[in-house]
């Protein structure tokens, strides 16, 4: 009977490339069957494998014994294939051109390989044709019709320098799998099928029925060595991934990396290398800055670009020249700061990279026609951290104002507040030097050129292997005097509001807010602080185990910010972190942090230490007091939590007992649900969207 593949009747668009291996055992007893799954781009998504015995009783006496067992393979490994292809390759030795005219129906493009030889004219009769450069092509169905999808796969694989490469990883894919000792004994058993999905590791392999009792013995005597540590998944992710060249379209240079990049990571890149105009606003901690530097530096290997400006907050500056120097060594970079007269050379010296703060661009670009940021065409312009331009201001102006042939920005808070943020951060990666600049609004036209220009990945979804991150909602009752101070304070506070009159206004009552918060992070009379006391009294433990922490706070005075924290926790030598250090000291405090074990607490500003650090050293966070945005929150403790880290990050969030803190949190947990739906894993900025009558409500009035 014949195989008609009614669930492979369509493909369901998915870009998914299909490479079939039929190999036969070198004893001869059996044929081992492989299908690979790859994207268009050669990513490693699936890899089904199955075996038949020809010593299969039921096939002793078949004349077509042969054609059964093809057929068999190829309806096993089908069967387990995730999802359907929009291309399909095998090679013409291992599958003849007889099974597709009864055996095998399917209607997505299929196409028969015929490696190093010609075409013979039976095969050409089946579709293939004589002509040198597409001899190699042997079509078992109808051709990819121009302009689908899958002619532009066909496209893109036949333009790489080997493009039927993935036919030997399947091939090594086969060998790995049934080195396996599970896999070995099970191959006792005929008919074994089984598929292993690349998308989402790590995870344990979910084998079929163990195999008799005889045939486990029979492999545990065979092969005593002890596994790997590895699963068989994970180490076919390892043998099937896409080789470095793919990455380079076929590139003679040779790049070698410090590491290796994730698969999403490697997605990333090709994302950036494909595209003009890109959002990557991958969730924090995925390595943004890592993705941008790698498809930097394929560039420039490629001699695609010779130009590119970063524009990011000055506190990261320091870090991106690090990274660059590690990943892209052969690049050259420097930082535009210091005096006007430092930054007329700097703008002028011929680099690879030229990295600027947002303050210092909109300082030189200004109103100057002539300045060296506005008259040069950059290759390549980089918005890091890019809400910072999510406002229409000069900063955003001067970014938005540069001549540029690429606009990338990496941001993972595309939206804070509203999606006039959106709006803001898409007009500086829209953008064609040769058309009218973009001006968007909020509505359908926005959020669907954002779906097209925005590439985002989730934490969650993309490192099964990161630990946990457990978050406690801490809530202390405050000290005596502590409370005397704040209940003053708010009496006081309330008695002004309503003397005003008709003319209170909202700033009146959150300048309230901020002063009965602060009370609550320390006493300005006496420097009690209930919070304070707390975290210390939790540190003697941790620095003993060896622990480091991260304290933010909103504010850094010397009464209830930064400077008081550092103060009430000297003994465990503090170092802090604030915006009006500058960026070379901001650089050497991380080293140290980083570097010397005695400092167990870094304390910083939440807006200065919440973007772009990496500070994996720290399991515990710390947040002194509340900001109204939960998402820039989320940004300052997954300085902690990301890529790198090895133990479970602990985050301690502290309101006080009947304070104002306690009714903000409510309010901040009811609204919350409301902006989940609108922004996925993007909070809006409370402080903006709370109504009149919520501020005032906080006090009764």
């Amino acid at each position: 009977m014949p195989i008609p593949f009614d669930d492979l009747a369509e493909a369901d668009n998915s870009g998914a490339v299909v490479w079939l291996r039929f190999i036969e055992e070198e004893d001869g007893r059996g044929i081992r069957a492989a299908l690979f799954e790859t994207s268009g781009q050669g990513d490693p998504l699936a890899f089904c494998f199955t075996r038949v015995d020809r010593r299969d009783p039921s096939l002793r006496h078949r004349e077509d014994a042969g054609q059964v067992v093809l057929t068999s393979l190829v309806k096993s490994l089908f069967q387990a294939a995730p999802r359907s292809p929009t291309l399909i390759f095998g090679l013409a030795d291992e599958m003849p051109s007889w099974m597709f005219n009864w055996d095998i129906r399917i209607q997505i493009p299929f196409c028969r390989i015929r490696l190093n030889e010609t075409l013979t004219n039976a095969d050409s009769e089946h579709g293939g044709s004589a002509d040198a450069n597409t001899q190699q092509l042997l079509w078992a169905t109808e051709q990819p019709a121009e302009g689908s999808g899958a002619r532009r796969i066909l496209d893109e694989i036949m333009e790489r320098g080997d493009p039927f490469e993935p036919f030997q990883r399947a091939s090594e894919g086969l060998s790995e799998a049934f080195d396996d000792d599970r896999v070995r004994a099970m191959a006792a058993v005929s008919g074994l099928s089984t598929v292993v999905s690349l998308s989402s590791l790590p995870q344990r392999l979910k084998y079929p029925p163990s195999p008799s009792p005889a045939a486990s013995e029979a492999v545990q005597t065979s092969n005593q060595k002890e596994r790997p540590s590895l699963t068989l998944a994970e180490r076919l992710l390892k043998v099937l991934a896409a080789p470095p060249s793919l990455l380079r379209n076929g590139l003679d240079v040779q790049l070698t990396w410090p590491g290796e990049l994730m698969p999403f990571q490697q997605d990333g890149v090709r994302a950036l290398l494909d595209n003009d105009r890109l959002l990557l606003a991958d969730d924090m901690g995925l390595g943004k800055t890592l993705q941008a530097i790698a498809a930097l530096r394929i560039l420039r290997a490629r001699g695609d670009i010779k130009s590119c400006l970063v524009a990011a907050p000055a506190s990261l500056l320091g870090q991106w020249r690090r990274e660059l120097e590690k990943w892209a060594p052969e690049l050259s970079a420097i930082i535009v700061h210091g005096s006007t007269a430092d930054r007329a050379w700097q703008w002028k010296a011929d680099v690879d990279v030229t990295l600027i703060s947002y303050d210092t661009l909109r300082s030189d670009f200004g109103g100057n026609t002539r300045s060296p940021v506005r008259r040069k065409t950059w290759d390549v312009v980089v918005a890091d951290e890019a809400q910072r331009v999510k406002n229409r201001n000069d900063t955003s102006d001067a970014l938005k104002g540069l001549r540029r042939i690429r606009s990338w920005a990496l941001t993972g808070t595309p939206i804070e507040n509203h999606e006039e943020e959106l709006a803001s951060i898409l007009e500086f990666v829209d953008y064609d030097w040769a058309e009218t600049p973009k001006r968007y609004r909020p509505g359908v036209e926005l959020r669907t050129r954002h779906r097209e220009l925005q590439l985002r990945r989730k934490k969650s979804e993309v490192l099964d292997d990161l630990p946990p991150k457990q978050v406690t909602k801490l809530t202390i009752d405050l000290h005596p005097k502590q409370r005397n101070s704040y209940e003053k304070a708010e009496r006081e506070g309330i008695v002004y509001l309503k003397s005003l009159g008709a003319e209170v206004r909202v700033q009146h009552v959150l300048e309230l807010i901020t002063r009965l918060k602060q009370i609550c992070n320390a006493d300005p009379q006496t420097g009690e602080s209930s919070k304070l006391e707390d975290i210390k009294d939790r540190l003697e433990h941790l620095a003993a185990q060896g622990h480091k922490a991260l304290v933010f706070s909103q504010y850094t005075s010397d009464i209830s910010g930064v400077a008081a924290a550092v103060n009430y926790l000297r003994e465990f030598n503090p170092l802090s972190f604030t915006g009006e250090m500058s960026w070379q000291d901001r650089v050497a405090v991380i080293d140290r942090f980083k570097t010397h074990d005695e400092h167990k607490v870094l304390v910083l500003s939440l807006r200065a230490g919440g973007l772009g650090l990496n500070l994996q050293e720290a399991s515990y966070v710390f947040h002194l007091d509340r900001w109204w945005n939960p998402a820039v929150e989320r940004q300052a403790e997954d300085r902690s939590h990301r890529i790198g880290q090895t133990v479970k990050v602990n985050v301690i969030k502290y309101s006080c007992t009947e304070s104002i803190e306690e009714r903000i949190d409510q309010i901040l947990e009811r609204k919350q649900g409301l902006f989940d739906q609108l922004v996925d894993d993007v909070s809006l900025d409370l402080s903006t969207q709370l109504s009149r009558e919520d501020l005032f409500g906080l006090f009764g009035m």
